[in-house]
């Protein structure tokens, strides 16, 4: 596989304490096969899992210092095109196939056009407002995958999302019984992780047999710092309103400052319209309809937009 320009791994905001301890237990040989990463929304379990795979395929994996984010293994793993790193999400269900293998090649065409999405920005979600679950065409296919040796590293990590969705209502206990098998009986090279928001929804017997590694909220501070840092949230007071919105998690942090962001242009759209209408009564109403002060304080992020507009248009 030809290799892509180099890219910037990102690595979980904040959680510096547990990675060292994670760093040590890769290159101690100590990591549980089966770990279950679980925490509320938005705190980061899809990164953390990400970073762990490419720890687990670093070519200096017993050094210590791990990932390193420049060998071949990590950039590959970091753009999701390490052919032993496999990522898994809850999906809609495909259309009727003619024969169970029929589904499963459809799952597995449908899950590598997500990954596509994915490769263009981690933190989509293309499935949000459907109906999705984690089927048992699609845990057959992870147990086929699991059963074959790595192609290229040492290790096959397998990283599922959203776990407990094994068990919805569109799809019966018998996808969680399957995977359970693999569970019980690992090959010697694989490691699985799995992500939960609501892990006490996952099968007993599940939880049983995986480690749990609790991501915890980050105090409002730190994502305060991730907001101003990383989402170009200059004004300290606007990270903060973020931050302490997000209940701690960076990644719901995300979400909340591109919304704000959106809604400031179009509110810079209007009050540029308003502006060159050129009548005292078009801008009053365009500028009464933002509150100065509050708890979004919605008109000083919209001027901040609109003067950033008035820059670029100079």
């Amino acid at each position: 596989m030809a290799e892509g320009p180099p890219v910037k791994c990102e690595r979980p905001w904040g959680q510096d304490d547990l990675l060292r301890r994670l760093a040590g237990a890769v290159a101690g040989r100590r990591l549980p096969q089966s770990l279950l990463v679980h925490g509320p929304e938005g705190v980061g379990k899809r990164s953390l899992a990400l970073w762990l795979a490419r720890a687990l395929q670093c070519e200096v994996a017993d050094a210590g210092d791990v990932p390193c984010e420049g060998c071949r293994n990590c950039r590959m793993a970091a753009r999701l095109e390490h052919p032993d790193v496999h990522l898994h999400f809850p999906m809609p269900r495909p259309k009727r196939a003619a024969s169970r293998a029929r589904l499963r090649e459809a799952i597995e065409a449908q899950r590598h056009e997500r990954l596509a999405l994915l490769r263009e920005d981690l933190h989509a979600r293309p499935d949000a407002d459907a109906v999705t679950g984690l089927y048992v065409a699609a845990v057959e296919n992870i147990r086929d995958q699991a059963s074959r040796r790595p192609s290229m590293a040492r290790r096959s990590v397998f990283v599922i999302e959203d776990a407990e969705r094994m068990v919805p209502q569109s799809a019966s206990p018998e996808a969680a019984n399957a995977f359970l098998k693999l569970l019980e009986e690992p090959p010697p090279f694989a490691y699985i992780v799995l992500t939960s928001s609501r892990p006490d929804a996952l099968l007993p017997t599940i939880r049983s047999r995986t480690v749990p590694l609790r991501v915890a909220p980050l105090p409002t501070e730190r994502v305060a710092a991730y907001v101003a840092k990383h989402l170009g949230v200059g004004d300290e007071d606007r990270a903060r309103g973020v931050a302490r919105r997000a209940g701690g998690a960076v990644y719901r942090a995300r979400v909340l400052a591109d919304a704000e962001a959106g809604e400031s242009e179009a509110a810079a759209d209007g009050l540029l319209a308003a502006a060159l209408d050129g009548t005292p009564q078009a801008r009053y109403r365009a500028a009464s309809r933002y509150s100065a002060r509050g708890a979004r304080g919605e008109l000083e992020p919209a001027l901040e937009a609109l003067r950033i507009r008035l820059r670029d248009m100079l």
